[in-house]
């Protein structure tokens, strides 16, 4: 596992002295308190990644490392399918477009990424621009892939997204949300258990997968039953199911990927 260590991060980051105590021997920042957070995930994307990423102030704020190992598994998985350079849709890029931006990075795969926010597109595009990559973003207008005009016509070989899984009556606090003081668009799931969405995203990208294609969802580890739904519908669709596990700090997360083979 790799990381960025509190020590090394302020040598980089000066800015990030204002949020440091210490703990015994050892340095900490208060997570919660979000704009440590962002400057800390700021500083991580610039040192590890060489990512030049701005986030914005009402979004809730992704953790670096686990977005990169999601993705690694994922292209794992494309690799052993001998997929080298395939077609990507994103689904919900968000304001910061990590997921969209370290796949074009590492990989060089065409990306088209999704997002509903008007505002967080226009966060997205200046990340992507600031970055010097070409990333098509595409305001999906409340749409998930079916009726989004500018892909009607295209396959892809990997629809991946860390989906919204919360239920309607969600609301962002300090304490749940990590600092983060949430858009209400970015509150969205439906169902018991926050499933509803991914539902929508297995459900018509069957539709747009190339042969060996892969859809790829990250979930938290609570609840297990949202999870086993949504490894049911994959099954239901005729998917392949392949489910890795990744941990960054305590946060333990689930890569969900159904193979249209």
């Amino acid at each position: 596992m790799f990381g960025l260590k509190i020590e090394d991060a302020i040598k980089y980051n000066e800015n990030l002295k204002k949020y440091v105590y210490k703990k015994g021997d050892k340095l900490r920042i208060n997570f919660k308190d979000k704009e440590a957070l962002m400057e800390y995930n700021k500083t991580v994307l610039k040192v590890l990644f060489g990512l030049d990423i701005e986030f914005h102030k009402n979004g809730l704020i992704p953790t670096p490392i686990n977005r990169y190992l999601f993705i690694k598994s994922t292209f794992e998985t494309l690799k052993k399918l001998g997929i080298e350079k395939p077609n990507v849709l994103e689904i919900g890029t968000g304001h910061s477009a990590i997921i969209s931006i370290l796949i074009k990075k590492f990989y060089d795969a065409e990306v088209y990424a999704t997002e509903v926010d008007e505002e967080f597109i226009d966060f997205a595009k200046r990340n992507i621009e600031k970055n010097k990559l070409d990333i098509k973003i595409i305001n999906s207008k409340g749409k998930v892939i079916e009726g989004i005009k500018e892909i009607r016509d295209k396959k892809f070989d990997l629809i991946i997204s860390y989906p919204p899984f919360y239920s309607k009556n969600s609301v962002a606090s300090g304490r749940k949300f990590g600092g983060a003081l949430a858009k209400e668009v970015e509150l969205i799931g439906g169902g018991k258990f926050g499933e509803e969405f991914s539902f929508k995203i297995i459900e018509e990208g069957i539709n747009f997968l190339n042969k060996k294609g892969v859809i790829a969802l990250m979930m938290p580890k609570k609840p297990e039953e949202r999870r086993k739904l949504i490894i049911e519908k994959m099954k239901d669709v005729g998917l392949d199911i392949e489910v890795d596990e990744i941990k960054t700090g305590n946060r333990l997360r689930y890569i969900i990927k159904g193979i249209k083979m």
